[in-house]
């Protein structure tokens, strides 16, 4: 594409920006939608009357020799301002509008009466659900009674299931309203297993070239298989939890599925094709089309697929009609034309990250390789300049989704961009030729696996590189510092070489203000923690992860949570690099996500039953890094130091699966142990599950690791039995699950527990001081919690604040271009969410719900 980029390229681009302000604005509270069209209209009304006396009196002017009024006296408003307030103000009321109809549309009042009940559903998948992923997105066609519905919701499946986009679900389901402003409308939680009625038409054969092309990269040595499946067809079930990783650490999780560079690849085969056979432009361009539409139906859509599609199809009719190409107007109106056809796009993270993405490689691309070229060989120029730009222009969003620094993520784009294009092509062919070929279609799938197997290696080698990312500060002072990063390093791009030193030095002086104001903070929080801690809840977003000992020595770590970045950050708070014990209590992924980021450094480990291709995977990632793994069960136990524990869940040949299989781990004191303090830790256990192990539980503990991260499913009985005097439940921030309930928490209250949650607290450390009493230490402040309770037959709990440290919640999902937090915006989305997770959770993919290949767990509402 021949891209001009220029000052005047901007007149559109400043009135979308706006656009889309007011519609992430207004799709939180589309009550307001009507108001602000009215107001726009008015405006828009107000300029055009300037406009209009401004012609007239210029006219007179002329006539009679004098200057016109608007333009010549003071107060004067230039042309050129009214002009840029009406292109606003018209795209502002496009978008009210926009808001006003489809809210309507999203809330119907069926849906509202019968929100929180169980009732019959209707409805269509909009994405694939494998059996691993703990949801997908549909639309909500009938409810009860009441059809004819267009809503877009979120559907939680009640156990394994397995449907294809297209597929028409027929069930039981409870109902619940989404947050304002998320992608979806409601969540549905099926209740047993629906009728399937599998997609008919383009889906479905779409569905069956899908499965094709996966029987014949599935036997593909990994990652180098998932990879290509991924880059090919947007299949990322099959991708390992460590590249993943590597992948999100490394900035290349756009290699991990289908972006817009794929829409470019294809758009430019088929046209090099039809030229090739001398065909006319104009069926050039519509081949092209035709082709591009059954990509992104073969693909699955998302924000940044639709994105890139809208704007192919717009660069080819600017083609037809032999006008040159700006590129900053066609990516302003593609934004708009979408922001109209569905303003929820405005909060999509994906649709943002490919937006700024687009953006600064063709703003800042140009012109950074230019500078480049200047001492550089061309090729390599640009090769650096395109992902810089990308990065760049990406970060202010990418910080809000993990706050990192990835400091290898230009050379890890440099090196792998070249075989993208090359994976993309090849597993495109053997898609096609899977169907009829199949033998044919595996021998260049074999071929495109190759440089798929290089992305990977590059992915794990760079993430394994020291300091492979720096903390960044978190939230809206993250964000806006990378904001100032980002403008000014955008500034030595454009600006003549006089500024560009000083704009150079400013962004240089920010950085490093930046990785101070984490570093500094968290040197100092890192000296108040309790040096003889005897257990520890890490903050690791909406997941589990426990850290327990005698106070000094050997460490036992139960559940890893589903991101390694946070669980790391944990262990280096806690000055722990060895885990002599790992205990998996089961494979959901919020328990078992970041197994590859400790698993070098684990001696034993015990995991609960083995089922799934996903569990088995979990295990040899610990086996081939030395660890000894063996299934636990209620005859399993041993010591840690001073410590003695024992399994007391599940028992010995029991067939439970699932949140009810969980490993239940009670920790005592073997003999005299002055800073030991003991625990029972009950995974996800269920309501039913926790009635049965009541008799099992022999201890009184200090401490008690909340089931299920304090969801409804729980036996006050339980607690009331242990009655211990601290309750460590973990969770995320920003959950959608409602956890922890309040019933969960009453149910501790009446127990005499204290409850401790890391989503408001961060990370939590218990320790036993010298008079025998607990002492807690959190992180954070939480905005009320209880001290210095002394719960009925436990000793005192001391609830110490000291120094909060940085808040260290990822925020979860979901694509767009270069960086790791794109995993964290498709969470967000999906979750997918990738990835997931529930209520609207299930947005994101997500829980960093990130959801994907370690395992899925149960879904339940709250």
């Amino acid at each position: 594409m021949d891209v001009q980029p220029s000052l005047v390229d901007l007149r559109l681009a400043g009135p979308v920006a706006v656009a889309w302000v007011e519609a992430a604005l207004l799709v939180g509270a589309p009550g307001l939608a009507w108001w602000c069209a009215t107001i726009a209209a008015t405006a828009g009304t107000v300029v055009v009357l300037a406009l209009v006396v401004r012609g007239r009196r210029g006219r007179a002017a002329l006539s009679g020799g004098r200057g016109g009024l608007l333009g010549g006296v003071p107060g004067g408003v230039p042309g050129g301002v009214l002009g840029g307030v009406l292109v606003a103000a018209a795209c502002c009321l496009l978008v009210a509008v926009a808001v006003g109809v489809g809210a309507a549309a999203r809330s119907p009042q069926a849906l509202a009466d019968r929100a929180g009940r169980t009732v019959a559903v209707e409805v269509v998948l909009t994405r694939d659900l494998a059996a691993s992923d703990r949801s997908t997105t549909g639309t909500l066609r009938s409810i009860g009674d009441v059809g004819g519905l267009e809503v877009p919701v979120r559907v939680v499946p009640a156990g394994r299931l397995r449907a294809s986009a297209g597929a028409v679900l027929h069930a039981r389901a409870t109902v619940q309203t989404d947050d304002g402003g998320a992608p979806t409308a409601a969540v549905v939680f099926l209740r047993g297993r629906p009728t399937n009625l599998p997609p008919t038409g383009l889906l479905a054969a779409s569905e069956r070239v899908r499965q094709d092309f996966t029987a014949v990269t599935r036997d593909l040595p990994e990652p180098g298989g998932a990879l290509l499946r991924g880059l090919a067809i947007g299949d990322r079930s099959g991708l390992d939890p460590a590249t993943e990783s590597a992948m999100e650490t490394t900035a290349l999780t756009h290699l991990t599925a289908v972006s817009g560079s794929n829409c470019a690849v294809v758009v430019a085969l088929v046209v090099a094709g039809c030229r090739a056979l001398g065909l006319p432009r104009v069926l050039r361009a519509v081949a092209a089309v035709g082709f591009l539409v059954a990509f992104v139906v073969l693909v699955r859509p998302d924000p940044s697929i639709v994105r890139a599609a809208v704007m192919a199809v717009v660069v080819l009719a600017v083609r037809l009609s032999g006008r040159p190409l700006r590129g900053v107007p066609l990516l302003a109106l593609t934004v708009l034309g979408m922001l109209v056809v569905d303003p929820w796009y405005a909060r999509a993270p994906a649709f943002a990250l490919s937006v700024l993405a687009t953006g600064g490689i063709i703003v800042l691309a140009p012109r950074l390789t230019a500078l480049l070229a200047r001492r550089w060989w061309q090729p390599l120029a640009a090769a650096v300049a395109i992902p810089v730009a990308a990065q760049l222009a990406c970060w202010p969003v990418t910080v809000v989704l993990a706050p990192t620094l990835p400091t290898y993520a230009v050379p890890a784009n440099m090196l792998t961009e070249p075989l993208s294009p090359v994976v993309t092509v090849g597993g495109l062919a053997a898609c096609v030729l899977a169907p009829v070929w199949p033998w044919g279609a595996a021998v260049v799938a074999h071929v495109a696996w190759a440089p798929a197997a290089v992305i990977g290696a590059v992915a794990h080698g760079a993430a394994a590189l020291p300091a492979a990312t720096l903390d960044w500060p978190a939230g809206p002072v993250g964000a806006a510092t990378a904001g100032l990063v980002s403008l000014a390093v955008a500034g030595a791009v454009l600006v003549d070489p006089p500024r560009r030193t000083w704009a150079l030095v400013a962004a240089g002086t920010v950085v490093a203000i930046g990785l101070g104001l984490v570093a500094v903070p968290r040197l100092v929080v890192r000296s108040t923690v309790p040096g003889d801690w005897s257990v520890v809840a890490c903050d690791v977003g909406q997941g589990d992860a426990v850290l327990v000992r005698d106070g000094a020595g050997p460490v036992a770590l139960v559940d890893t949570g589903d991101d390694e970045e946070l669980l790391l950050r944990c262990l280096d708070l806690v000055g722990v690099d060895r885990v002599d014990l790992l205990v998996l209590t089961h494979f959901d992924r919020d328990h078992v996500g970041a197994v590859g980021a400790v698993a070098d450094r684990v001696a034993r480990a015990l995991v609960g039953p083995v089922g799934r291709p996903e569990d088995e995977r979990i295990v040899g990632t610990l086996e081939r890094a030395g660890a000894e793994v063996r299934t636990a069960d209620d005859g399993t136990s041993g010591t840690l130091g001073a410590l003695r524990w024992r399994v007391v869940w599940p028992r010995a040949g029991s067939s439970a699966s699932g949140n009810d299989a969980s490993v239940v781990l009670e920790t005592t004191a073997d003999g005299p142990c002055p800073t030991c303090a003991s625990g029972v830790f009950l995974g996800d256990l269920g309501e039913q599950a926790q009635r049965r192990l009541r008799p099992l539980v022999e201890a009184h503990p200090d401490v008690v690791k909340v089931a299920h991260h304090g969801s409804a499913d729980q036996d006050p009985a339980l607690y009331r039995q242990l009655a211990a005097p601290i309750g460590l439940i973990g969770v995320g921030a920003d959950n959608t699950y409602g956890h922890p309930t309040a019933s969960a928490l009453d149910a501790l209250r009446a127990a005499g527990t204290t409850a401790f949650r890391t989503d408001e607290q961060g990370t939590v450390v218990v320790s036993r001081s010298a008079d025998g009493s607990l002492q807690v230490w959190t992180e954070r402040t939480a905005p009320a919690t209880t001290t210095g309770v002394r719960p009925a037959g436990g000793p005192s709990v001391a609830a110490r604040r000291i120094g909060t440290g940085p808040d260290q919640l990822a925020p979860e999902p979901t694509e767009g271009t270069h960086a790791r937090q794109e995993a964290h915006a498709r969470r967000r989305e999906d979750r997918p969410g990738a990835v997931v997770r529930c209520p609207a959770g299930a947005r994101r993919a997500g829980h960093r719900s990130r959801a994907v290949p370690g395992g899925a767990g149960e879904q339940r509402p709250p």
